[in-house]
């Protein structure tokens, strides 16, 4: 009984976590912009779930932030929800199979998948179309985009700790 309500809990508190973050970015009330710098702070999210949970759990949870997140942008046409469900299941493998469950494996996969995110994002909608962009996209945007993307997993990392244990 006592398992039962502690998984209901912690589906719950992913679940309003998710739809929240995802409301609030698309909703322009509360994008945590500094600068250029703009994060997807559903990344951090998926990659600390995936570390504490089984792959189905994982992969459930990215299918719908990505749906969501897929459903109230303009321009992705189901890019989100692929990336999130490939990012749950290679990290849940990663972590079952070559990493540990620390902080600091999960501060390096949370820099390595949003490098990895935004930069197919510049591939799929600005190179593959023929968008020039120069040097200040990169240094300007990407770049710190990126890391400002990893430093999310420090307290999503603990909160899913705690809501496991």
């Amino acid at each position: 009984m006592n398992t039962k309500r502690l998984r209901f809990i912690s589906a719950f508190v992913n679940v309003m976590l998710i739809c929240t973050v995802i409301a609030l970015r698309y909703s322009g009330v509360l994008t945590f912009q500094i600068g250029n710098a703009i994060p997807v702070v559903v990344l951090p999210i998926i990659i600390a779930i995936a570390l504490f949970s089984s792959n189905t759990v994982s992969l459930l949870y990215a299918l719908l932030a990505g749906i969501l997140m897929d459903s109230m942008s303009a321009d992705s046409s189901c890019f989100n929800t692929l990336f999130l469900v490939v990012t749950a299941t290679s990290c849940n493998l990663l972590i079952s199979r070559l990493l540990n469950r620390n902080i600091k494996a999960a501060v390096y996969l949370s820099a390595v998948i949003s490098l990895i995110y935004f930069f197919l994002k510049y591939l799929i909608f600005f190179a593959f179309r023929s968008i020039s962009v120069n040097y200040d996209y990169f240094m300007l945007y990407l770049i710190p985009s990126v890391l400002y993307t990893a430093i999310f997993i420090i307290p999503f990392y603990f909160l899913e700790k705690k809501l496991v244990s």
